[in-house]
């Protein structure tokens, strides 16, 4: 199989995870796998978000998830009411099991721009971000 061009589908094939357009994908809870039903709304989400977890050097675990949902929290959230509300639980929980961490992503966000669009803006790369590593 040749190897991708593009860094995002580099990063979804190296990591196993699914392509954006794909009817499902798996959401990994440690040795739990479920298989999910990938919205309209996910796949226009997606993009982003993976690009938030290559940015911001936040793991693919549930950790990383977490950290990368109040990262996006604090930069800017997917605006669909569905991706607010799959984010937002994912920060509560992070605020309960791992609180430090959670914040110090929010915080972290809040110094940054996210790359999921928003009204009146066009979207920025990520190298015209000035994004840091993650602390």
């Amino acid at each position: 199989m040749a190897e991708p061009t593009d860094p995002l589908e580099h990063y979804r094939q190296e990591n196993g995870l699914e392509r954006r357009d794909a009817s499902h994908w798996i959401c990994r809870i440690g040795p739990l796998r479920l298989r999910l039903p990938n919205f309209a709304w996910r796949q226009r989400a997606v993009d982003a978000h993976d690009r938030h977890h290559m940015i911001t050097g936040y793991p693919l675990t549930l950790a990383g998830e977490i950290q990368v949902a109040a990262w996006e929290w604090g930069a800017g959230r997917y605006p669909d009411w569905r991706a607010t509300l799959m984010c937002g639980s994912l920060v509560v929980f992070g605020a309960v099991v791992m609180p430090a961490r959670t914040l110090r992503a929010y915080r972290y966000g809040t110094r940054c721009e996210s790359l999921h669009p928003r009204a009146g803006r066009i979207d920025p790369r990520p190298t015209e971000l000035g994004l840091r590593k993650s602390p």
